[in-house]
């Protein structure tokens, strides 16, 4: 006999929204299977699941795989969660305790690149996404603006991989991308 599953172990499911007509493999019964995780209990004490579905086994058992994918990545989001929902909650709460001028700037440095690819979902963010987004902020942007745009904060390292062509410092050329 199998004891109860723990924390993160998942389960597969038929959800009819018909009359069963197969019962053992379900092939011809309306309906979808699903696919859920239990994860642990959120602040309030509340169980917590994150759910998947699809049309066969197969395909919730692929979906599955991804999510705990994401969830050992220690990325939860729902798939319509936008790059310009998670800096805009970054800027309301990863921010706490710094400088309201610090808080501001970063503000006004992101501005534009929400406006570039601020409605991207997060889960389909790529670095190519970013380094486009960049070399069009660099376009019209200073260096350090680009820099604290790619990097978070303004840091030597990350100013010069962001360097714009036209105001690089002699005897040095800007990255390849932005060129």
């Amino acid at each position: 006999m199998t004891g109860r599953r723990g924390w993160g172990e998942d389960s597969i499911y038929f959800d009819h929204s018909g009359e069963c007509r197969d019962p053992e493999t379900h092939r011809h019964c309306a309906g979808r299977w699903r696919g859920v995780v239990s994860l642990k209990p959120g602040p309030d004490g509340q169980r917590r699941r994150k759910k998947v579905s699809g049309k066969n086994k197969t395909e919730v058992r692929a979906k599955l795989a991804e999510l705990h994918d994401e969830l050992n990545d220690g990325v939860v989001s729902h798939a319509a969660y936008t790059l310009a929902q998670a800096i805009n909650d970054w800027l309301a709460d990863g921010l706490a305790g710094r400088a309201p001028k610090t808080v501001s700037t970063q503000r006004e440095v992101l501005e534009p690149l929400i406006g570039i690819i601020g409605t991207v979902p997060l889960r389909e963010l790529t670095a190519a996404t970013v380094r486009s987004a960049l070399q069009e902020l660099a376009a019209t942007r200073a260096t350090r603006t680009v820099a604290i745009a790619a990097a978070g904060r303004a840091e030597p390292a990350a100013a010069r991989t962001v360097r714009r062509p036209d105001n690089c410092p002699p005897g040095r050329r800007a990255p390849q991308w932005i060129s």
